[in-house]
C-alpha cells in the first residue's frame, strides 16, 4: 500500500509539472513579436545592404530574404531597420530569433547583432551566429538578458560582465538588426526569415537580493547539483574525487610524456618537436613518439580573485584580515578594463584559494599543484597550457607552455587595439624590451617538459594596412612614421609624385611627419600594405631571434591570434613561428586553414563553453544550455581539430572558473573544468575523458571531409 502512494504521488507530481511546462509554452508563445518576414512589401525599404545585393523572394508558402554577400568590409551584410523615427521595445521579450540558411557552395558562418548604440555595449552583447554547410538551414537565438529570470526593479551591478536578474542593455529603443556573413573571404549567399522577438521573463522581486554571495564564493538566492553548503561537504567531495582518480589514472599506451606509445617512434631529439606525417602534422615528444597537446589555460589558484572595493554589500561572509582566512585577500594594481581600471589599488578576495584551505589545510598548495597532475592525466588529457602554476610545472610530471609578455616596450600611437595600442617595432628600444621580456621569462627556457613558448597575446592586428595607417596618425617623432616616411622617399622622387598617387596634398615630407590626418586609403592601399608587411615581419623577426637565443630547443608557438586576421599578417608570420597558434571560439575548428602556401602546423590557444545552470550569471564566448552539452560540444571541438589536418593541439580555457561577481575586467565566466569549490564538473569530465583517451586512434583513423581547404 506504502508503494501505491508513492507512485501515486509520482504521478500526480509528473502531471503536475507537465501541465505548468505546457502552460510556460503557451505564455511564451503568446508573447511573441514578428520583426521581419519579409511578407509586406514596405520591408524592402528597411532592408539595407553593407556590401551586399539582396531580393525578397516569393513562394507559395512564404517569403524570405536572399542575401549575396561581400567581402570587402568587416561586417558586409544588411541592416533590417525599424521604420523612419521609430523603434521596437524589446525590453520585456527573453529572445531575438531568425531563421537562416546557405544557399551558397561554401560553408560559411551567419552572424546576428540585435540593435546598435554608441557604446557597442549592446551589439557586443546581443549577438551570435551559426555555422552553416551548403544548403544548411539553422535558428540563431540571441539572449537579451543574463538570466532567464529578472530582478524587479532592475538593479545596477559593479564589475561583473554578466549580471544576475539583469538585462543586458537598453533595449526600450532597438532600431536595428544586422545579419552578416562572419569573417568571409569571398562571395557567399545566405537566406533569412522570421525575425522575432519572443519569451517572457520569471520576474523576482528584488528588494532583498543583497548580498547574493555566500561564504563559498557561491551564488546565495539558489540551489544546484554539487552546490557546497558546509565545510563537511567540501572535504566528503575530496575524499570521494580522490578515490576516483586513484581507481582511473589515465588511458593506456602513453609515455613519460604523453605521447602516443602505440603509434609509429621517429627520431627523438629530447624535446618536444614537429613533424608532418602520413599528410598530418603532428607534435614529436621527447622520446620520439606522436603527441597531440590537449592542455588547460590557467591552471593556477592566483588567477581567480574578485574585487571586494565599493561593492562589499555583495558578501554575506568575508572574513575577518586577522582570520586564517583573512590570508586570501590582497590589494591589486591591476585591472586593464571594467569598473577597477580606474580604482586603483583595490582591495580582493580569492574565495577559490580559500575553499582550497577550507578541504586541504595548510597545505592547500602544494595539495593543489599535486592534484593538478593527476586531474589532467586521469582526464586523458596531457598539457598544462597558459599563465600556469610554477610550482606545478617544475614538477617534471605534466608538459606545459611557457608563457612570456613583451612588457615596456614603445607603442604606435595612432594604433588601437583591444589589449592596447600594438608595439613599435621600430623604435631602438623595442629589442632591448624584447630581450629583457624574455630573460626575466625564460621558465623553461630547455627544460625538455616545456613545449614552447607564447609570446603576447591577441595582439590586434586589425584590417590590412591599418598599422600603417595608425603610425601616419602618430605624432612626428613617432619612430614607425619616420620609418614609413623614409621608405616613402625612396620610392617616390619627390612629395609631388607621392601626392599624385595618394590623391594627398602634402606640400613637403616635413608636413607630411608632422601631419597626423588619416590617409584616403583607397588610393594609399599599396604603400600601406607594403609597410603593414614590414611592421609584421620585423616584430616575428625580433621575437624569433631573442627567443631562440635564450630558448633553442622549444617552440616559438606564436601570439596567439584573436579575431580575424588578414592572410599578410599569417603568410609573413609563418617564416618564424614553429607552431601557429589562434584562439578560437568557434563551434568548429574542423575547416580551419592557412593562407594559399603556407604549410605549417596549427595549435588552439584558446577555447570554451560555459552555461548558468550552475549558479553562473555568465556563459562565456560560447554558451551551452547545460554541463551535459558543455562536455558535449567539448568532444565535437576535439574531434574537429583531430580531424583537421594541421591542428596539433587545443587548450582549454580555463582551468579554474572565473568568480561570479567578476575578476579583474569583469570577466565572470562559467569556463572551468572546477567550479569555486574545487570540485569538477561531472558532466563536462565525462566526455572529456570520452574523447580524449582515444583521441591519437581517432586522429590516425578520421580525416576532415573538407578536400578543397586552402
Amino acid at each position: 500500500m506504502k508503494k501505491l502512494y508513492i507512485l501515486l504521488a509520482i504521478q500526480i507530481l509528473v502531471s503536475s509539472c507537465k501541465v505548468e511546462e505546457k502552460k510556460k509554452k503557451e505564455e511564451n508563445k503568446e508573447h511573441k513579436i514578428v520583426l521581419f518576414d519579409f511578407e509586406n512589401e514596405d520591408q524592402k525599404e528597411l532592408i539595407k545592404p553593407q556590401d551586399a545585393t539582396f531580393k525578397i523572394v516569393e513562394t507559395t508558402e512564404n517569403n524570405y530574404l536572399s542575401v549575396n554577400n561581400g567581402f570587402t568590409i568587416k561586417e558586409a551584410g544588411v541592416r533590417l531597420t525599424a521604420p523612419e523615427n521609430q523603434s521596437w521595445d524589446l525590453s520585456s521579450y527573453y529572445q531575438v530569433k531568425a531563421d537562416v540558411k546557405n544557399i551558397g557552395e561554401e560553408d560559411i558562418q551567419v552572424e546576428m547583432f540585435v540593435g546598435n548604440d554608441p557604446n557597442l555595449l549592446l551589439r557586443w552583447f546581443c549577438s551570435d551566429y551559426v555555422d552553416l554547410k551548403p544548403g544548411e538551414s539553422k535558428t540563431i537565438h540571441v539572449n537579451l538578458s543574463w538570466t532567464p529570470w529578472i530582478n524587479e526593479p532592475q538593479i545596477e551591478f559593479k564589475g561583473m560582465n554578466g549580471a544576475p536578474g539583469k538585462i543586458k542593455a537598453d533595449l526600450t529603443k532597438v532600431t536595428e538588426i544586422t545579419f552578416n556573413s562572419r569573417y568571409a573571404t569571398k562571395r557567399n549567399n545566405f537566406t533569412v526569415d522570421n525575425v522575432r522577438a519572443e519569451g517572457s521573463y520569471k520576474k523576482k522581486e528584488s528588494k532583498d537580493f543583497f548580498p547574493f554571495v555566500d561564504q563559498y564564493g557561491q551564488f546565495k538566492h539558489s540551489d544546484w547539483k554539487d552546490k557546497m553548503h558546509s565545510n563537511e561537504e567540501l572535504k566528503q567531495y575530496a575524499k570521494k574525487e580522490m578515490a576516483y582518480l586513484n581507481e582511473n589514472q589515465g588511458p593506456k599506451n602513453i609515455g613519460k610524456y604523453g605521447g602516443w606509445t602505440a603509434g609509429p617512434k621517429l627520431k627523438a631529439t629530447g624535446f618536444f618537436r614537429t613533424e608532418k606525417v602520413d599528410g598530418k602534422w603532428w607534435m614529436v615528444d621527447p622520446e620520439g613518439y606522436l603527441f597531440w597537446t590537449a592542455g588547460l589555460n590557467c591552471v593556477s589558484s592566483d588567477g581567480v580573485s574578485t574585487g571586494i572595493t565599493q561593492r562589499e554589500n555583495y558578501f554575506s561572509s568575508l572574513p575577518k584580515k586577522e582570520e586564517k582566512l583573512g590570508q586570501f585577500y590582497i590589494e591589486s594594481n591591476f585591472a586593464t578594463h571594467g569598473f577597477y581600471a580606474d580604482k586603483l589599488p583595490y582591495n580582493t578576495f580569492n574565495f577559490y584559494k580559500s575553499n582550497l584551505y577550507r578541504k586541504y589545510g595548510d597545505n592547500w598548495l602544494s595539495t593543489f599543484q599535486d592534484l593538478v597532475h593527476k586531474r589532467i592525466k586521469s582526464w586523458g588529457m596531457n598539457t598544462i597550457g597558459f599563465m600556469s602554476d610554477f610550482g606545478a610545472t617544475r614538477q617534471s610530471r605534466t608538459p606545459y607552455v611557457g608563457s612570456i609578455w613583451i612588457n615596456n616596450t614603445p607603442k604606435i600611437k595612432g594604433s588601437k587595439g583591444y589589449w592596447g595600442p600594438m608595439h613599435d617595432v621600430f623604435d631602438v628600444n623595442f629589442r632591448k624590451a624584447v630581450k629583457e621580456s624574455i630573460h626575466s621569462q625564460k621558465e623553461g627556457a630547455n627544460d625538455p617538459w616545456c613545449i614552447g613558448y607564447f609570446v603576447d597575446n591577441e595582439l590586434s592586428w586589425g584590417l590590412l594596412g591599418s598599422l600603417s595607417v595608425g603610425a601616419l596618425k602618430s605624432p612626428a617623432t613617432q619612430p614607425a612614421k619616420i620609418e614609413f616616411v623614409n621608405d616613402l622617399k625612396k620610392k617616390y622622387a619627390n612629395i609631388e609624385e607621392l601626392n599624385k598617387t595618394w590623391k594627398s596634398t602634402y606640400k613637403s615630407w616635413e608636413e607630411m611627419l608632422e601631419s597626423t590626418v588619416e590617409p584616403n586609403q583607397e588610393f594609399a592601399k599599396n604603400d600601406l600594405v607594403t609597410f603593414y608587411k614590414k611592421i609584421v615581419n620585423t616584430y616575428f623577426k625580433i621575437i624569433n631571434e631573442e627567443l631562440k637565443a635564450i630558448a633553442p630547443n622549444q617552440n616559438y608557438l606564436g601570439c596567439r591570434f584573436a579575431w580575424a586576421n588578414n592572410d599578410v599578417v599569417l603568410s609573413t608570420a609563418s617564416n618564424y613561428l614553429d607552431i601557429m597558434s589562434f584562439n578560437k571560439y568557434e563551434y568548429s575548428v574542423e575547416d580551419v586553414s592557412l593562407p594559399v602556401g603556407v604549410d605549417k602546423p596549427i595549435m588552439i590557444g584558446e577555447f570554451h563553453f560555459g552555461s548558468l545552470d550552475r549558479g553562473s550569471f555568465h556563459a562565456g564566448v560560447k554558451k551551452a544550455k547545460n554541463q551535459a552539452e558543455r562536455g558535449k560540444m567539448y568532444k565535437d571541438y576535439i574531434q574537429g581539430a583531430l580531424r583537421n589536418s594541421n591542428i596539433v593541439g587545443a587548450h582549454w580555457f580555463q582551468y579554474i572558473d572565473e568568480p561570479i561577481t567578476g575578476r579583474f575586467d569583469g570577466e565572470n565566466y562559467n569556463v572551468g573544468f572546477v567550479d569555486v569549490c574545487d570540485n569538477p564538473f561531472e558532466e563536462v569530465i565525462e566526455k572529456v575523458r570520452e574523447t580524449t583517451y582515444s583521441m591519437y586512434e581517432y586522429r590516425r583513423d578520421n580525416n576532415s571531409k573538407k578536400t578543397d581547404k586552402k
